[in-house]
């Protein structure tokens, strides 16, 4: 009896933390946002766009009545690599934990759009991308890669470099 209890108590532990990452970093998407100037765009809101939504109702239960950029947001769900082409405009691409293979498509479909791209990955931001969300001893830590960031024409504040590990060129 007692050994179910400690699985159960473990168990309900482990679903706690995956729950609160998940949290983390759909709410770092937007707070990283604050911290980087995009180019200008004649769009009255901000669009986020998640590829393969693996955080159920987060994205849109955390940005319901918020402002980025004083723009209200506009949450984008997309299952399909070739429905980036077909958004119009998207301000941050967030891409859940995908096959390499599908990486590279998405990051080369990117490659010439102004958008900040913003991922879980495992080496997201050598592979090409902005932003790599990632944990260590369960705390929170980002990757930038900053000359990718400066070919997208996206600029981010000192004050976010400072606080991220830096990657230049693509690996």
């Amino acid at each position: 009896m007692f050994k179910i209890i400690v699985s159960i108590f473990i168990f309900s532990i482990s679903l706690f933390s995956y729950e609160t990452e998940n949290i983390l970093k759909v709410v770092i998407v937007g707070k990283v946002a604050k911290y980087i100037t995009f180019p200008e765009k004649a769009s009255k809101e901000f669009v986020i766009t998640v590829y393969k939504n693996r955080c159920g109702t987060l994205f849109d239960d955390t940005y319901r009545n918020i402002k980025i950029k004083n723009k209200p947001v506009k949450i984008n769900y997309i299952d399909n690599i070739d429905n980036i082409d077909n958004l119009g405009y998207t301000d941050i691409l967030y891409i859940s934990k995908i096959t390499s293979s599908k990486l590279s498509e998405i990051l080369k479909k990117t490659n010439n759009k102004d958008i900040l791209t913003i991922s879980d990955n495992r080496g997201f931001a050598e592979k090409g991308g902005v932003i790599q969300i990632y944990f260590v001893s369960q705390q929170l830590k980002l990757k930038i890669n900053t000359q990718v960031a400066t070919n997208k024409n996206l600029k981010i504040e000192p004050i976010l470099l400072r606080i991220a590990d830096i990657v230049k060129g693509n690996q």
